[in-house]
């Protein structure tokens, strides 16, 4: 009844908490976070360094991320847990998952042990595991993932060791070269070899590792687009490779390693396209190469830093408060600071005060926030943002990431809402039933995990009872059961999910009032809950706990629409088929209208184009290929939006609603986003969930909340709630259960957005 469809979502991950090596034109790793900036051979899990304490998990997922890094269009997170997921460009097999695609959204790295640091090149990828191996996945046509079988067009989507390479403690990543410092304090390099970025002059690509001459004592390293630089003994640092820009400081154009001329006492570096930036001891910093000339510069506007980070010409400081000033090219907004400005001097990022890590792409950075949470700015090319909607750009102005993943879906029940977020499901509101799915029975204000749910891919909201479809096909319930609508074969509440019996395959479910439906692989169509209207099996007038077979031809299923009484199928070829209790015309067919049996599984009359259907308790609707809305059924309450005051089982066009992108229907009011954001809704107004700021009933629609990048819609029976393409969800109406996501208290006619519970 209340399900919106499957939507894009947000995503993003955290950096560790030390000092950054820099990757690929100053992409930065990830780092070892073993202390301010020593990297070493007591190297601890990322994000638990004695220089920090490690961020708690504040409701972010079962598995939170603890350390990011960033490449030209892609980004990783280290997971607790020690694993890693990717996001963003993925043709070169970058992302780890065995695949060669592009991915806005999370995808997990196969075949890694315990990472402790990530380094991102332009288009690959290397982990630091623990005990000092390296692995590495992308592309390899410069040798960069040192393997020894790199050459023109080669490329591996799935991690791959470093040859020869067992005592590794830190790591860094250019374009299309690698490097890792050794615990005997040297520095070893493969990939491209063209600018003498490797060091060892003797060949122009190394496929497997070479050791840098005459580096010794090494404590870190960064690497640049055509340079790398070593921090050594003393806080010197030594570079080698092309200075055209001055990035080897002023050596003129020697390309051995040598020492930077003045630079001592530093405490981490940071490498770009063509410059250099080191951490002072005092906390300052200072650059030298492209835009600072050869002579190291100190940065104006930075003092208490405690780690850098350097993108293709922009750099970033963490400093000791939580905040994050940044400085240099801001074409994408990958400054942060609400601008498109260039600055010389560190500027401030927008709104960020609780920092706990930093890390630049090529044109995007992210931070992490001491509370668990993320954000990202700047260019999203390919979805390096992993905000779900690859190319949509951020304006210079931070976008919040919730829970790694980000919001994906939404469904809200009667009284209460559930959030599909990288797998894990968060729900809010009533929990009286059991419906929240934590163990408990008590209403709550804010998001929270249910129990044991980590890999779903759906989720679908009742009135008091809510589904999430796993990834293996398997489905799990949790709330009111009085109807067997848990599928488990009894008919007992349940406050934490359980399993739908001898359903392992479903690929698409969907929840009515008190009955829940789902496709299977094969195309069979079952369900469950109430069934004494037809609604659950054709034929039937009697409830079901647990799936039960619904007799009819069934294409491949997009979407269910389910309401009190009645079921619908959207199927790929756009038409919808429903079946169940039909006395209001909610059907959609002259088959069996005013009947109160089931009746067999037809198809809406005049057969809609139909992108998207939803479903009140007693109407459906359904938004056509143009943007119009069309409704049938019940229009007591003006849920129909045509201005008719009796049922009506033909299909009416909604008033005056045109380019619309998404629908949602609740008890007896419907809502539908336009393009551009508007929402207009029609229909029982009486707790505000027409977010018109008023509580009259309205026949026809009318304008509630904008809310840019509205992409899903959901409603209950007194509220409604829109998800936005950055993954936040905002919701407004009804609040006496704490439905709206923002804390318990009165109704309100405009949006309110959803928090977690600290």
């Amino acid at each position: 009844m209340r399900r919106s469809p499957r939507a894009l979502g947000l995503a993003a991950g955290l950096l560790a908490l030390a000092a950054c090596a820099t990757g690929p034109r100053g992409y930065p790793t990830a780092p070892t976070p073993t202390g301010a900036n020593q990297p070493g051979p007591s190297n601890t899990s990322p994000g638990t360094g004695p220089s920090q304490p490690a961020p708690s998990n504040n409701h972010t997922g079962p598995d939170p991320a603890v350390a990011v890094a960033a490449g030209g269009l892609h980004t990783c997170a280290v997971l607790r847990s020690g694993a890693v997921d990717c996001w963003g460009r993925g043709a070169s097999g970058e992302l780890g998952d065995g695949n060669l695609r592009d991915s806005p959204r999370p995808v997990r790295v196969v075949g890694l042990g315990e990472v402790i640091q990530l380094a991102l090149g332009d288009q690959h990828s290397c982990a630091l595991v623990r005990g000092g191996q390296v692995q590495c996945w992308g592309s390899n046509g410069a040798g960069q993932l040192g393997d020894g079988a790199g050459r023109p067009g080669a490329q591996s989507a799935r991690p791959t060791p470093v040859r020869g390479l067992a005592d590794a403690v830190a790591i860094a990543a250019g374009p299309s070269h690698t490097c890792a410092a050794r615990k005997t304090g040297q520095i070893a390099c493969w990939g491209d070899n063209r600018h003498a970025q490797v060091g060892d002059l003797s060949r122009q690509v190394w496929v497997s590792p070479a050791l840098v001459p005459a580096v010794t004592n090494a404590a870190e390293v960064a690497a640049g687009a055509r340079h790398t630089c070593a921090r050594v003994q003393g806080g010197k640092v030594m570079c080698w490779g092309t200075g055209s820009h001055g990035q080897l400081g002023d050596r003129g154009s020697a390309r051995a390693p040598g020492l930077v001329p003045g630079v001592e006492g530093v405490q981490a570096l940071a490498a770009g396209q063509g410059h250099t930036c080191a951490l002072k001891a005092g906390g300052g910093a200072l650059c030298w190469g492209a835009g600072f000339g050869k002579l190291p510069v100190d940065i104006s506007g930075v003092s208490g830093a405690v780690a850098l980070t350097a993108g293709e010409a922009h750099t970033c400081a963490r400093t000791s408060d939580g905040a994050v000033r940044c400085w240099g090219d801001n074409a994408n907004g990958q400054l942060g600071d609400g601008t498109s400005e260039d600055r010389k001097a560190g500027a401030a990022v927008v709104g960020l005060t609780q920092a706990v890590s930093v890390a630049a792409g090529a044109d995007h950075t992210c931070a992490a926030l001491r509370g668990g949470g993320v954000v990202c700015w700047g260019s999203n090319g390919a979805g390096a943002l992993g905000n779900g909607v690859a190319g949509e750009e951020t304006e210079g102005v931070a976008v919040s990431v919730r829970n790694l993943t980000g919001v994906s879906e939404i469904a809200s029940g009667d009284d209460f809402s559930c959030a599909l977020s990288g797998g894990a499901v968060q729900c809010w509101g009533a929990g009286n039933m059991g419906q929240l799915g934590d163990g408990s029975q008590g209403d709550r204000g804010g998001a929270d995990d249910v129990t044991g749910i980590e890999d779903a891919v759906q989720i679908a909201a009742g009135r008091n009872h809510a589904c999430a479809r796993r990834k293996s096909g398997a489905v799990a319930c949790w709330g009111q059961n009085g109807r067997g609508q848990l599928g488990d074969g009894s008919k007992q509440t349940r406050s934490r999910p359980v399993a739908v019996a001898g359903l392992s395959d479903a690929v698409e479910i969907g929840a009515g009032r008190d009955h829940t439906c789902a496709q299977r692989k094969s195309g069979q169509v079952v369900c469950w809950g109430r069934g004494a209207e037809g609604q659950v099996a054709v034929g039937k007038i009697e409830d079901a706990d647990r799936p039960t077979i619904v007799a009819g031809s069934f294409g491949q299923v997009t979407q269910f629409a389910m309401g009190e009484v009645h079921s619908c199928a959207l199927q790929s070829n756009r038409i919808p088929l429903c079946w169940g209790q039909n006395r209001w015309g909610q059907l959609g067919n002259l088959v069996g209208v005013g009947t109160q049996t089931g009746q067999a599984v037809v198809p809406v009359m005049k057969l809609l184009p139909a992108e998207e259907v939803t479903a009140g308790a007693l109407h459906t609707c359904a938004r056509i290929t143009n943007g119009e809305v069309y409704c049938w059924g019940n229009t007591d309450d003006g849920q129909l939006g045509a201005g008719l005051t009796i049922a009506s089982v033909a299909r009416v066009r909604v008033k005056d609603v045109r380019g619309t992108m998404a629908i949602a229907g609740g008890e007896a009011h419907t809502c539908a986003a336009v393009a551009g954001g508007q929402i207009y809704c029609w229909g029982r107004d009486n707790a505000g969930q027409l977010g018109d700021r008023g509580t009259q009933l309205q026949r026809f629609p009318v304008a509630g909340p904008r809310i840019d990048g509205t992409i899903r819609l959901s409603a209950g029976s007194e509220h409604t709630c829109a998800l936005r393409q950055n993954g936040r969800v905002l919701c407004w109406g009804s609040n006496q259960r704490g439905q709206l996501g923002g804390g318990t208290g009165s109704q309100t006619t405009t949006p309110t957005a959803v928090v977690d519970i600290p």
